[in-house]
């Protein structure tokens, strides 16, 4: 089995968090439990773990492995660098070394669930100094350069979950051995998109509490209006100084980040189909539903419309397929 981290029951319902990519607390090797079994994690190249939620290790945070996730129960939204997504099970994405990021479930139950998500860690020099006994391996380092700063693969199976616990079950060469297979079919997967647009990759830890605060407030009042104004009030800031401090901490403005929190939640409800599009334009907070499409096709590439459709979802119109990884245009 993963190991399993034990979910944590919070004393009082909790809004989920808006990370920020400069917020994030640093998970060093020392925070982590050892694998279960006879050896040691630190000793192993893959590390396989099962995340509960809640738990304390659902956070903002970041480390210095590869993670491959796969979420298996639960739906929520994914911040992965400056880049926010919904996910449902089924949900498979590779992070890069230091990238921020947090999965937070907004539908998990009372009590919370064992296991919410699948995630294997690797370091990047170890697999480097193994392609020299197995030049094969280039191949998959390319991947990985790729894939840098978060790449969600679409269309993830049963099979991807049956093969991650194949990985964990073993150990040794025949672990690797799994692990190799299972990344050298990440690397030709056919339909991925890429996550973080801009290199979002932290080199200092760091946990300033104000720019939390003031991201969960413009979660709990994304579909209100949201004025700069109220907003660095609420912050007990100046509206200038507040700009700077806010497009330092996040690496957008105010309008751009609540424009993207308020497109990541259309294209929830696009998914979840009960409402009409027009619908979804004012319950989400724009005020016309021409400001929406616009909106909608520059960050996704397409029209709410088209993604609503599986087939704009999983790869979008407009965008362009370079060694199989989607990036919108």
């Amino acid at each position: 089995m993963f190991q399993r981290q034990t979910p944590t029951t919070p004393s009082a319902p909790q809004p989920p968090q808006l990370p920020s990519p400069r917020s994030a607390e640093y998970e060093d090797d020392t925070l982590r439990g050892p694998e279960p079994g006879p050896a040691c994690a630190h000793a192993n190249l893959v590390r396989c773990v099962a995340h509960g939620s809640p738990s304390p290790h659902e956070r903002w945070h970041y480390h210095d492995d590869h993670e491959l996730h796969l979420v298996v129960a639960t739906h929520g939204k994914a911040y992965i660098g400056d880049d926010i997504a919904g996910f449902a099970p089924g949900f498979l994405v590779l992070i890069g070394p230091r990238v921020p990021h947090n999965l937070v479930s907004t539908d998990a139950p009372e009590g919370g669930v064992a296991v919410r998500s699948l995630a294997i860690q690797f370091k990047e020099d170890t697999l480097r100094e193994a392609t020299q006994l197995f030049p094969e391996l280039q191949e998959a380092m390319a991947f990985l350069g790729r894939a840098r700063h978060g790449i969600e693969f679409l269309g993830a199976s049963e099979d991807i979950r049956r093969r991650m616990h194949r990985v964990q079950a073993e150990s040794g060469l025949a672990r690797f051995a799994e692990f190799a297979r299972l990344l050298n079919d990440l690397a030709h997967w056919p339909s991925c998109r890429a996550l973080s647009s801009t290199d979002t990759a932290l080199h200092h830890a760091g946990s300033p509490r104000k720019i939390e605060k003031v991201l969960a407030h413009i979660h709990a009042h994304c579909a209100q209006e949201l004025s700069l104004e109220s907003v660095s009030s609420h912050a007990g800031m100046s509206k200038g100084a507040f700009s700077r401090f806010f497009r330092r901490a996040t690496g957008h403005t105010f309008t751009e980040f609540v424009t993207r929190a308020r497109i990541t939640e259309a294209c929830r409800m696009l998914r979840d189909g009960r409402e009409q599009i027009a619908s979804i334009c004012y319950l989400v907070g724009f005020n016309n539903v021409s400001n929406f499409n616009r909106h909608f096709r520059r960050l996704k590439g397409v029209t709410p419309g088209e993604y609503r459709s599986d087939t704009a979802y999983r790869r979008p119109r407009g965008a362009t397929m370079h060694a199989g990884v989607t990036h919108a245009r």
